[in-house]
């Protein structure tokens, strides 16, 4: 394939996600319904997930009594999330769940570790150039099985190893030595360490989300959840 020839199917492709995205369209006159990319700004997203949050939390999930509806118009009309998440893979953390949120309203990205990849990267720009994402939240959580081991500081087998690779730089500055005993306390400031760190490096690999921050076309929020709790806490 020619570089003219793959150009031209890279926006052909790019084309085709915008024309089937732009028909859907979502109200949030009520809680819990669609996040719109066309009708929600960033600040309102952040508070849309905050307020998802304490829904789960107090029991008042509404999300997800309506999914039915929701598969029938994305399956339709496409999807246009304005939130993306990079999130950990921790089966505890059930990313729409927590912040009852339903089918179509999320994009998420989900690694051990929730660390940025060019491949992480490379989705969050497709949804802030071809499905309206402007708001990406890089979600830690407590008690991180990829941060604990890394904490370790040993050796870990085949791929595992590209895990810790990817979190200890965030942890220079906040963890004085390796060990396999640490404390709760160290484990939360190296996951909220791992979180900032993630989110800078984030901008720094990703010169598409970097200009579009500094453009004010997408804005890249820090947060974590506790496991034990369920409450989501966003970083200043």
């Amino acid at each position: 394939m020619t570089i003219t020839t793959y150009t031209k199917a890279v926006g052909f492709i790019v084309a085709l996600a915008l024309s089937g995205c732009a028909a859907t369209s979502s109200s949030k006159s009520e809680p819990g319904k669609s996040l719109d990319s066309s009708g929600i700004s960033p600040r309102e997203a952040r508070a849309e997930l905050i307020a998802g949050n304490k829904r789960f939390l107090e029991g008042g999930m509404e999300a997800h009594a309506w999914q039915q509806s929701s598969v029938i118009k994305t399956g339709t009309y496409g999807q246009s999330p304005s939130v993306g998440i990079l999130a950990c893979a921790d089966s505890r953390i059930p990313v729409e769940i927590i912040f009852d949120q339903g089918v179509g309203d999320l994009f998420v990205v989900r690694v051990a570790g929730n660390i940025d990849t060019p491949q992480g990267n490379g989705t969050f720009e497709y949804g802030l150039k071809a499905l309206g994402v402007h708001t990406i939240v890089v979600l830690g959580h407590t008690k991180c099985g990829a941060v604990v081991a890394t904490i370790a500081g040993k050796p870990l087998p085949s791929n595992m190893g590209s895990l810790a690779s990817g979190i200890q730089p965030a942890l220079k500055g906040v963890l004085p030595a390796a060990t396999e005993t640490p404390s709760q306390e160290l484990i939360t400031t190296c996951c909220e360490a791992n979180v900032r760190y993630q989110m800078k490096k984030l901008r720094a690999d990703s010169a598409v989300l970097r200009d579009a921050e500094k453009a004010g076309e997408l804005v890249i929020l820090g947060a974590m959840y506790d496991v034990d709790n369920g409450r989501v806490t966003f970083l200043d």
